[in-house]
């Protein structure tokens, strides 16, 4: 293993070859990414070519790429002491031999490879379905129409600047077709980039302008464009009409009354005085509704009984009085009508009676009494529409078994799968289809069943919704044909730990020690905890000492966050030598408040001197953390708003109106609005602005939020030192 030597005072430690390596693949990724010509900058200050230059010019060679290339000033100088010899010059021919990989006496004039000799000029997606490939071409037709200037010269600005071959980004294309009027909706866009796309995130322009063109062509050679380059209307051979025909406007209040009767729902038109109160039941329990708090509050004497309007009221008010008729309201009004005033109703009997669907009531009486909730009635209560099929006659039950034999022989026998085909229906996910949808269904997978049997199994399974289609597959295809028969069912085996686990405890050394100390240092600092007052609390003696459970509740209620092995290494450090259950909270308390002070004596004396102390804690976090691309991206987003630093485009005033606390940060939507704002948006890709958010963001809370003072500050730097994209 190489190390270099290192100056004394310098708190770095001994460098490794890994760390030198690494900042050397960092200048040789820019050397082939934009051309870069370092040792050619070098050889300029190394007239008698010996090979050998000061450390200084090295150094500022280096710093003048040391942005493009991502490297940090540590890198740098570990770059620079790596090649540096005894007398203090540096050997940057080595360095040269490392990085650019030539010999310096025959310069490189042969242009990179780009790596797009293979890629088809050419290149389009195909489109499946014809009514997509009919659409397509109605949506090139129209952008034929509506493009009177060519776009060739927009796509090939942007070409000149990204370095790319016949493709431009998604957000680019977006940006020229808008800022041609093309009206485009969503689904057209994306049909277009389902055509066009290109490596996952670009778009083949070249193949797109070309189909234009010979749209335009075609057009042009048959004579079908007048003197406006529109369409010739009521032209003899005109196939393809682009225009969609105007519907004429429907009334949504009025309600469409079905035609023919629905062959799945049974209502039951005349519902006796059981039925209402199974309904008024099943609708509390499902919404969970205290039937008492609506009714009481009409009897302001409490007497018991209340009049029939306002028992009306409190059901309108409940929820329920939307599914009871006049004629059922009135069977209700006669089941609790009070004997002594027949124009008042006994609310109290109701109420007790509705909530015995929860409890009974004085049950603290009656010690022996199981309570089921919900009541059997209750739980198997079918959903309204559905027949009882208790009541059906007895041919038809006869019918739907047999026709369900049928249909579990067929399905058995073809090896059928029916739920994708229910499913594709059923776009709300409530597991019912249309009756007709399901005959269709039967019909499309060779399930014949004659119109009898058809319509006992639509009552078997019929409802208000529709054909119940999961209960219907439950009963009929339990893919026991799928399960081997003679195979015990096997244990579930507990999946093995991955080797990037860390099972082991970690060892209590002296470095873990201080890491756990330092975090919670941190997070005492940064939330303004004092967890002295925490633990206080559990030490009713004042003993200095608490037990390990309070200890590790204190730390929680503190909110600092720390895991439970952490936790257990803590408590065995500061355990009390007299008790072995207990902790010294005062000794780790002592050791958290060496960030706000440092505690000292003076003259040798035992007088302790409390030293406040500076301490400035770290805003970054891991999802701060930028990798080498992310760097690059962000850098060069940077110098493209460098152009427009906060004294042009005044973006301080607008990033101020949005924080109304004053804190420095807003968040990434205001970020985005206030660029926007000043038209700076369309200087960076989406890419771009996502690694900006990221390398500026500071945690508050559980939200990112964005660090502005930091980001104009970054700008007003680049400005000043020339460090800016001129020819964006």
């Amino acid at each position: 293993m190489h190390s270099t030597k290192i100056k004394e005072g310098d708190d770095r430690e001994e460098m490794e070859l890994n760390q030198i390596w690494r900042g050397c693949r960092k200048i040789q990724g820019a050397i082939f990414r934009y051309n870069l010509d370092i040792c050619g900058d070098i050889k300029q200050h190394d007239p008698c070519c010996t090979g050998f230059v000061s450390e200084p010019i090295f150094t500022a060679v280096l710093g003048k790429y040391r942005k493009v290339a991502g490297m940090s000033e540590t890198e740098l100088r570990d770059v620079t002491d790596y090649f540096q010899i005894r007398d203090g010059r540096v050997a940057y021919r080595q360095f040269c031999k490392v990085v650019c990989s030539e010999t310096l006496h025959k310069p490189a004039k042969t242009d990179l490879a780009s790596g797009l000799e293979w890629n088809d000029p050419w290149h389009v997606n195909v489109i499946p379905h014809p009514e997509d490939r009919r659409r397509l071409c109605l949506i090139l037709m129209k952008i034929a129409q509506a493009t009177h200037i060519p776009l060739m010269p927009y796509f090939q600005d942007y070409e000149l600047i990204a370095q790319n071959v016949g493709v431009v980004t998604v957000a680019h294309f977006s940006r020229v077709l808008h800022f041609m009027k093309i009206p485009l909706s969503e689904q057209d866009y994306l049909l277009l980039l389902r055509r066009y796309m290109k490596d996952g995130y670009l778009v083949n322009y070249v193949a797109f302008l070309k189909h234009i063109d010979n749209i335009m062509a075609y057009l042009g050679d048959n004579h079908l464009l007048d003197n406006s380059h529109d369409i010739i209307k009521n032209f003899p051979g005109r196939l393809v009409d682009l225009e969609l025909s105007q519907l004429p406007p429907i009334n949504g209040c009025q309600l469409v009354q079905p035609v023919f009767p629905d062959a799945c729902n049974h209502l039951k038109k005349n519902r006796n005085q059981c039925d209402i109160v199974f309904c008024i039941q099943n609708y509390v329990y499902k919404n969970q509704v205290r039937t008492s708090e609506f009714l009481a509050s009409f009897d302001t004497l409490n007497l018991g009984s209340i009049t029939k309007n306002q028992f009306e009221r409190g059901l309108s008010n409940m929820g329920v009085g939307k599914y009871l008729s006049q004629r059922e309201l009135g069977i209700l009004l006669d089941r609790y009508i009070d004997p002594v005033d027949i124009n008042r109703v006994r609310w109290r009997n109701f109420v007790d009676e509705i909530d015995t669907v929860f409890t009974i009531k004085n049950l603290d009486k009656m010690p022996q009494c199981v309570v089921e909730s919900p009541l059997r009635h209750i739980q198997e209560l079918p959903r309204p529409g559905a027949a009882d099929w208790q009541t059906v006659p007895a041919n038809m039950r006869d019918m739907c078994e047999d026709a369900m034999a049928k249909i579990r022989i067929r399905i058995r026998n073809r090896r059928l799968y029916l739920h994708p085909f229910f499913r594709s229906y059923d776009k709300l996910n409530s597991g019912h289809v249309r009756c007709n949808i399901a005959n269709q269904i039967f019909r499309t997978n060779g399930i014949l069943l004659t119109d009898p049997e058809l319509q006992a199994v639509l009552t078997r399974y019929g409802n208000e919704l529709g054909f119940c289609y999961t209960k219907f597959l439950d009963d009929v295809d339990p893919a026991e044909y799928a399960m081997p028969a003679m195979v015990t069912k096997q244990e579930l085996v507990e999946c093995p730990p991955f080797a990037r686990d860390n099972v082991d405890p970690e060892d209590p050394s002296e470095e873990v020690i201080v890491r756990i100390l330092t975090s919670c240092k941190r997070q005492a600092l940064v939330k303004g905890v004092a967890v002295i007052e925490f633990m206080v609390d559990y030490d009713r003696h004042r003993e200095g000492e608490i037990i390990e459970s309070d200890f590790k509740r204190a730390l929680d209620n503190s909110s600092v966050i720390i895991t439970e092995e952490e936790a257990n290494i803590l408590c065995n450090i500061f355990r009390s030598p007299r008790r072995s259950a207990c902790i010294r909270y005062r000794d780790f308390c002592k050791a958290l408040d060496e960030v706000f002070i440092q505690l000292d004596t003076s003259m040798g004396d035992a007088v302790l001197t409390a030293v406040p102390l500076l301490h400035l804690p770290n805003l970054d976090c891991v999802d701060c953390f930028l990798s080498f691309d992310e760097r690059t991206i962000c850098s060069q987003a940077l110098m493209k708003l460098a152009r427009k630093p906060d004294e042009i485009s005044n973006l301080s005033q607008v990033f101020k109106d949005f924080d109304r606390e004053q804190c420095g940060s807003i968040t990434q939507n205001q970020f985005l609005r206030g660029i926007t704002v000043r038209n700076m948006h369309e200087m960076i890709s989406s890419r771009e602005f996502d690694a900006i958010c990221k390398c500026f963001c500071v945690k508050k809370g559980l939200c990112m939020e964005f660090n502005y003072r930091e980001f104009l500050k970054i700008l007003d730097v680049l400005f000043t030192t020339g460090q800016m994209k001129r020819n964006y």
